[in-house]
C-alpha cells in the first residue's frame, strides 16, 4: 500500500479511537491490555473477511495480513471458539420481547394496546409463548426476571405480567448498555464504510444528518433533545410496526439479513 494514503488513514482512526480511548482510560484499561484486544480483532476480521480453504491457508494468509506471528495467530484461533456473550442474548432478547409482545395482535388488545400476561395460562396468550415464539434463545424465566429488574415489566397483582415500555436502552454502565454501546458504534461504522466503498449510489445505506452550521445556543439544546426525541420515537415506532408484519425468515430464502434503523443525537465535545 502506497505510504501516503496509509499515513492518511492511520491519522483518520486515531481520531476515530479519540472517544474509545476515553472510555477505556477512565475504565482503567492500559495500552497493553488494549493492544491484546486489538489483535484479536485484528485475526478475526482478517478470517472472516479473506476466505481460505483450510486451517494452515487460513493461518497463513491472517499472518501475512496482519504482520502477526504464527504462534499469536494460532492463540487467537483458539481463543476465536469461545462461547458467545450471555449478555449480547440479553438484549437481543429483551428487544425482541418489546417488539412481539406491542405489535403481535396475539398479544395486544384494542387500539394495540399490550395486554397483561400471566407467565404459563392454557388456552390464552401467556408470556412462556411470547418468549417461545420471539426470542427461544433464553430461558423464558431468565427473561422475564431481567424485564422484571429492569422495570420495563412489572407485575400487577400475583402472576400478571404488565409491559410499561415500548423499546429498551440499557444503562451504559451495566453489561448489556456496554454491548449497546458496541453494536450500535459497529453499526455506523459498518455503514459509512459500505458507503465509501460502494460505487453505485443506489446500492448505499440510508445516512444522512441535519445540523446548523453555526451551531445553537446552549439554553436550546434541552429543546432541540426534547423535540427531536418525541419526532424520532414516532417515526421508529412507525418502522418497527411495518417491520414486524414481514414474514419471518423460514430457510427458503437465500439469505437472512440483519438489518435496521438508528437514530441518534450528538453534541460535539470542547477541544
Amino acid at each position: 500500500m502506497d505510504e501516503s494514503p496509509k499515513r492518511g488513514l492511520l491519522a483518520a482512526y486515531g481520531r476515530l479511537l479519540g472517544p474509545l480511548i476515553r472510555i477505556l482510560i477512565r475504565n482503567g484499561v492500559t495500552f497493553e491490555e488494549f493492544s491484546e484486544v486489538a489483535k484479536h480483532s485484528f485475526v478475526n476480521v482478517a478470517l472472516k473477511d479473506f476466505d481460505a480453504e483450510s486451517q494452515a491457508d487460513s493461518e497463513n494468509r491472517v499472518t501475512t495480513l496482519t504482520g502477526l506471528g504464527r504462534v499469536e495467530v494460532r492463540k487467537v484461533f483458539d481463543a476465536l471458539n469461545a462461547p458467545p456473550d450471555q449478555d449480547q442474548n440479553t438484549l437481543d432478547g429483551i428487544v425482541a420481547i418489546l417488539a412481539g409482545w406491542h405489535t403481535d395482535s396475539d398479544y395486544t388488545g384494542p387500539y394495540g394496546v399490550p395486554l397483561e400476561l400471566k407467565f404459563e395460562e392454557e388456552d390464552r396468550p401467556d408470556f412462556l409463548e411470547l418468549s417461545s415464539r420471539f426470542f427461544p434463545d433464553v430461558e423464558p424465566r431468565k427473561l422475564l426476571d431481567d424485564l422484571l429488574r429492569l422495570q420495563i415489566v412489572t407485575e400487577t397483582e400475583a402472576g400478571w405480567f404488565k409491559v410499561l415500555k415500548r423499546s429498551y436502552t440499557p444503562d451504559l454502565d451495566a453489561p448489556d448498555g456496554l454491548e449497546h454501546m458496541v453494536r450500535t458504534f459497529q453499526d455506523i461504522v459498518n455503514t459509512l464504510d459500505h458507503n465509501r466503498l460502494e460505487a453505485d449510489v443506489s446500492k448505499r445505506l440510508y445516512e444522512q444528518q441535519v445540523y446548523t452550521e453555526n451551531g445553537i445556543r446552549e439554553e436550546d439544546l434541552p429543546r432541540f433533545q426534547e423535540f427531536s426525541k418525541k419526532r424520532a420515537q414516532i417515526l421508529l415506532e412507525e418502522i418497527d410496526n411495518w417491520l414486524t408484519q414481514l414474514d419471518k425468515p423460514d430457510g427458503k430464502s437465500k439469505r437472512q439479513l440483519s438489518t435496521g434503523l438508528g437514530i441518534f443525537n450528538y453534541v460535539h465535545r470542547e477541544k
